[in-house]
């Protein structure tokens, strides 16, 4: 209660970027230049609707990409050039609808391949039949776009998928995790050592447990948000930048020894906000712990209840989707829709880009899924000119729920390979259509 009180009353920061340039709608950002509505995003310039991004260049509408460039509508990339409405692919360029490539260059509609330049849904071509066949898909107009993403969902369940995603570690298990050792149910993660049940980690981390969104941490446990560096950080958000022995806090960069404090910058031996000697903290601690395994609030992360933002409007919503009547049930908050950003549209958006003008820029337009309110900037447009690539006829909202839902879930099952029936753990769940194959079988395959 006393944290609650103290919630309501302490400011909060609006947005947390530091060292970004001509970027003021951003938010969890470092190091950005000119970028528009991106999430969790570093070291990247003239990006536009991306999140989870590192070292990116020119690209838009993608999630989980790291040094990219010109890239569009893609998920799970890491150093490609020129691609549009890719999924885990690596070191390409000028590819479309491709999954699981390699090496690759001008290829469309493809899965598994490694080192290959002209393959047209896995077909070896000259270079004069696939920039026919390429001119002929039409990919200026949004139908057309829309047909190619259904049928190569389809044409990609002809192909084994390898069972995770893992790169170069040991003992690990979990999806999307690089350079990992020892490391147990793991996702979208990059040199974590000891962990585990962690989740959107970059850089050395390591002994952490059940936390989210780390950087350079140690000794981490039920945390969202901490590093750069942090260590032994226990039930507490967004704690950052050389913080140490800090618990039950939120918002506080640089905190060092601090219980139970919300946006105290630097502080030292605070608790909810109140400075004490070293002496003093060191005494009444664990007298505060003590009561709260009486009451059986110690070892627990903070309830829902003392959240500021609404269910529908975190990433919650994402991961474990409920309607209104669900939520409402648990009492929790629903975030009721604004009529201002539901206005009528007063645009309709040609087919074509062909057939789009400047004028768009400023127009109403109204998302085609859920009806909310959008624009397209002028950088962006620019962006679709020259690259061929449809007017979205969506929200940035919805067009990352694609992506998002293109991807497997946090979540691990035990099934058999479909080639050894060798045992594994993969995210793909037993009953999905598509053929999983096990390390081993996977490479002899695509090798």
């Amino acid at each position: 209660d006393q944290l609650n009180d103290l919630i309501k009353e302490a400011p909060w920061l609006d947005l947390l970027y530091d060292k970004s340039i001509n970027s003021e709608y951003v938010n969890f950002c470092n190091n950005n230049k000119d970028c528009y509505l991106i999430f969790a995003t570093n070291d990247s310039e003239n990006c536009y609707y991306c999140s989870a991004m590192w070292g990116c260049k020119d690209t838009v509408e993608c999630f989980q990409a790291f040094n990219c460039e010109l890239c569009y509508g893609c998920l799970d990339v890491s150093s490609c050039y020129n691609c549009k409405y890719c999924k885990n692919c690596d070191n390409s360029s000028e590819c479309i609808f491709c999954e699981n490539c390699r090496g690759c260059k001008n290829c469309f509609g493809c899965v598994n391949l490694v080192g290959k330049e002209y393959y047209f849904m896995n077909e070896q071509l000259s270079k004069e039949d696939y920039e026919t066949r390429i001119r002929n898909l039409k990919l200026d107009s949004y139908e057309r776009v829309q047909e190619a993403r259904e049928f190569f969902n389809k044409h990609r369940l002809k192909f084994p998928m390898r069972f995770a995603q893992v790169v170069n570690c040991e003992n690990c298990t979990g999806d999307v995790i690089r350079n990992c050792k020892n490391s147990k149910e793991t996702f979208d993660t990059n040199g974590a050592e000891d962990c585990k049940f962690v989740m959107l980690s970059d850089k050395p981390t390591k002994d952490c447990y059940d936390s989210h969104g780390l950087q350079g941490s140690e000794l981490i446990y039920e945390t969202v948000v901490a590093g750069v560096p942090a260590t032994n950080i226990t039930f507490s958000s967004y704690i950052w930048i050389n913080a140490h022995n800090v618990q039950y806090s939120i918002l506080c960069p640089g905190a060092q020894n601090c219980f139970g404090c919300v946006g105290l910058h630097k502080g030292k031996y605070c608790i909810l906000n109140k400075q004490y000697s070293k002496e003093e903290y060191e005494k009444l601690v664990p007298k505060i712990i003590e009561h709260m395994q009486s009451t059986k609030e110690w070892g627990e992360f903070f309830p829902i209840n003392l959240s500021p933002f609404d269910y529908n409007e975190t990433i919650a919503q994402d991961y474990f989707p409920l309607t209104e009547d669900e939520v409402k049930k648990h009492g929790w908050r629903w975030r009721k829709k604004e009529k201002k950003e539901y206005q009528p549209s007063n645009y309709q958006i040609p087919d074509s880009l062909k057939d789009v003008s400047a004028d768009i820029c400023g127009k109403i337009l109204g998302c085609k899924e859920c009806s909310r309110n959008y624009k397209v900037i002028p950088k962006e447009l620019q962006f679709y000119k020259n690259h061929n690539i449809p007017i979205p006829q969506t929200c940035s909202d919805c067009r990352i729920k694609i992506l998002l839902n293109m991807r497997n879930p946090k979540r691990l099952w035990e099934r058999e390979c479909d080639k050894c029936a060798s045992e594994i753990k993969t995210t793909y769940s037993p009953d999905r259509p598509e053929k999983v194959y096990c390390e081993e079988c996977y490479l002899s395959d695509v090798y």
